[in-house]
């Protein structure tokens, strides 16, 4: 149950630990960003150590790295990697014909220090996947979100323009922001109550207050795309026939890098593979718009070109979204900009249909 609690509270970075065990004895499975081969990766985390830590990620149109310091973003992974996974069995048939469904154990997950836009996509996939996929909505239902503000946003970062962060206003149970030594908190939830009351914390005072109002003031600054979302899916929709998207394909590979890993890409296909002991399985796996074969169907290819593919994905994010679910499909986390290997920027391929493909 989501509640209106906007009491702000002021604790030790320490108390993190303490929130981590107690969230362990509970039962929930912790997940939260570690390094593994130089990359943040999100998994689960047996202990608070194994908690990415001294580290900050630099971003840019095409790059990633790490290096030394205090505060990071996020990597390629977002929380739809566990509850939309990549490959999910949906039944086996044995050498015998014999139909399995396997029994899924229901986890209790506990995000754990999650960035504002990776709440935010919970949130949409939450308008797409509830009531429809069975696997998601049994991990939704028992799930603990745990949300670290954002400070400091990334040079791919746009959270502010899409209204995402980079402050977490509603639909967690805890959201803490880091002051230096301080911790302010706030609980958003009766489950975030009981999490708060395991802490050593006071009011906030009116001092840290202004300091952290100032702080978030400076992050919203900072994370904008340079368009704004009022009118949005309209103005594309009226350039639909924009030559910018033949332009910008013209160093597209049609990886899909952009669509797998976008934390609110939910498109899939189902696929039968045969097993050496003469059984076989029936498995979902992701699939995006900016594959060619995504649009081939038996009839022919309803959208051969990459320029087409590529058009419908940020149409699809940025207006036919909003048709379906009410809500946008793009939730500022700069991940496609990051990890496409070319370096194709999402924002200035908006601004400039807005432009009219004029560049500047």
């Amino acid at each position: 149950m989501w509640v209106s609690l906007t009491g702000l509270y002021v604790g030790r970075v320490d108390s993190l630990r303490v929130l981590f065990d107690e969230l362990r004895r509970s039962g929930y499975f912790v997940v939260g960003y570690r390094v593994v081969d130089g990359v943040l990766r999100l998994g689960e985390l047996s202990s608070f150590d194994e908690l990415a830590q001294g580290v900050e990620d630099v971003q840019g149109p095409g790059r990633y790295s790490l290096i030394s310091g205090s505060f990071y973003r996020h990597g390629p992974d977002s929380p739809k990697k566990f509850l939309y996974p990549p490959y999910l069995t949906l039944f086996k048939v044995s050498s015998g014909w014999d139909v399995v469904v396997p029994v899924r154990e229901v986890r209790r997950l506990a995000f754990f220090g999650l960035k504002p836009c990776d709440l935010a996509s919970i949130k949409v996939l939450d308008r797409v996947l509830l009531g429809v996929d069975d696997y998601y909505e049994s991990l939704r239902k028992n799930m603990v979100l745990i949300v670290e503000n954002c400070t400091t946003p990334g040079n791919t970062c746009f959270c502010s323009t899409m209204n995402t962060g980079p402050r977490a206003r509603d639909s967690f149970d805890l959201a803490y922001t880091r002051l230096g030594d301080k911790l302010v908190l706030e609980a958003g939830s009766v489950l975030g109550l009981k999490l708060l009351n395991v802490l050593e914390v006071e009011p906030i005072d009116d001092a840290t207050y202004e300091r952290f109002e100032a702080t978030m003031r400076n992050a919203s600054e900072k994370a904008r795309a340079g368009f704004e979302l009022n009118g949005l899916p309209e103005e594309l929709e009226l350039r639909i026939e924009s030559k910018v998207y033949e332009k910008v394909t013209e160093k597209c590979l049609g990886c899909a890098n952009c669509n797998m890993v976008c934390p609110t890409c939910f498109c899939f296909d189902v696929l039968d593979v045969p097993l050496i002991d003469g059984s076989a399985e029936r498995v979902r796996v992701w699939d995006g718009c900016l594959n060619f074969t995504y649009g081939q169907v038996a009839g022919g290819h309803f959208r051969p070109d990459l320029w087409a593919r590529y058009r419908h994905f940020v149409l699809h994010k940025f207006a036919y979204w909003v048709k379906q679910f009410g809500t946008f499909g793009c939730v500022g986390c700069g991940r496609c900009i990051t990890w496409c290997p070319t370096g194709i920027d999402l924002r200035e391929t908006v601004r400039s249909v807005l432009r009219g493909g004029k560049s500047g």
